[in-house]
């Protein structure tokens, strides 16, 4: 398995399938602009054959997402030869939205399932429904990995969420937990700090592994504020910080294996994902090879209007061979 592979800066993209159309194109309208980045990229000989864009309801933000989901509809529709599908669902309830994807998959699904031409944009999606939709995708219909796009964005030292209103654990992530053995909790901490805090009163864990973000770009502000912003979780016992990569899936497997290697056989493992999105694509190719892990999350009672002051910065094709196919 590829470890250190580095993220390729997208300015054109181009379709999978040099003998046509390519199968998918998946993606999400948020709130944020860089959830239409990846779209205006697409290649003038980029075509697929159907397109699914999923809209996750937030209705403070709803003006900023029809926005964003009438460009998208529009650029994509010009490169969809037989259907462009829209999935409206609830922030709260990922498995109703994965549902709805199932009930339009035969209308939409590859033609040749061992050979399929999928790319698939992570950049508008909350990381719980990243992983319900790969879950699906790479699990469920043994697809393999897609081709994976995210679009950055402008740092800014802010909190991006304020509240908790729900902790659970990710639907088909329970893992499976001994009862004879301790629990190691690992936190991949960004801005979100009652999240995470809230994560770790809620597991009462015997030993806290806490990892920082470090930016491909050395950025030690980004560091330094993540570091405050965190600083009462940090401050507690049994609690260890270690620092990851920002988007390189693979460095974050190789980080999971060689915890999950220390705690083994002493203790079970949750992780909550509270970084970056293509850490979250890494949790999932790690829990693919571990599947007695369990990922916990907790849903925030509000977004901030930080996110809309953020601007898109580049979008980036993720390091992902093709070999989880048939793991779990």
């Amino acid at each position: 398995m590829r470890a250190t592979d580095e993220p390729i800066i997208i300015e054109s993209l181009g379709r999978l399938n040099e003998y046509g159309a390519d199968d998918l194109f998946i993606c999400c309208a948020s709130f944020e602009e860089r959830s239409i980045s990846a779209v205006e990229r697409l290649s003038g000989n980029f075509r697929v054959r159907f397109s699914i864009i999923f809209v996750i309801e937030e209705p403070v933000y709803q003006q900023q997402i029809d926005t964003n989901l009438f460009k998208i509809q529009g650029m994509l529709s010009r490169k969809t030869s037989e259907g462009v599908f829209v999935i409206r669902c609830q922030r709260d309830d990922p498995p109703e939205g994965i549902s709805q994807l199932k009930a339009v998959w035969k209308r939409c699904r590859p033609k040749d399932d061992d050979e399929p031409h999928i790319t698939l944009d992570i950049s508008g999606f909350s990381k719980i429904y990243l992983l319900g939709l790969m879950h699906y995708l790479v699990a469920e219909l043994n697809l393999g990995l897609p081709r994976i796009l995210h679009t950055t964005q402008t740092y800014a030292p802010s909190r991006l969420t304020q509240g908790v209103h729900q902790i659970t654990t990710v639907a088909n992530f329970f893992g499976s937990m001994s009862l004879e053995k301790e629990t190691v909790l690992v936190l991949f901490l960004g801005f979100e700090a009652e999240r995470s805090q809230s994560v770790w009163k809620q597991f009462n864990p015997s030993r806290t592994i806490c990892l920082i973000t470090v930016p491909r770009d050395g950025n030690e502000e980004y560091v330094r504020y993540a570091e405050k912003n965190n600083e009462l979780l940090l401050a507690q016992p049994n609690v260890e910080v270690r620092h990851v990569a920002a988007d390189s899936p693979y460095e974050i497997r190789n980080t999971l294996e060689a915890i999950h290697d220390e705690f083994k056989t002493t203790a079970n493992m949750i992780i909550g994902p509270f970084g970056t999105k293509p850490q979250t694509v890494g949790i999932f190719v790690f829990w693919l090879e571990h599947p007695r892990i369990q990922i916990v999350y907790s849903f925030p009672s509000q977004y901030t209007k930080s996110y809309l002051n953020r601007k898109p910065g580049k979008t980036l094709m993720l390091p992902l061979a093709n070999v989880t196919r048939g793991a779990v």
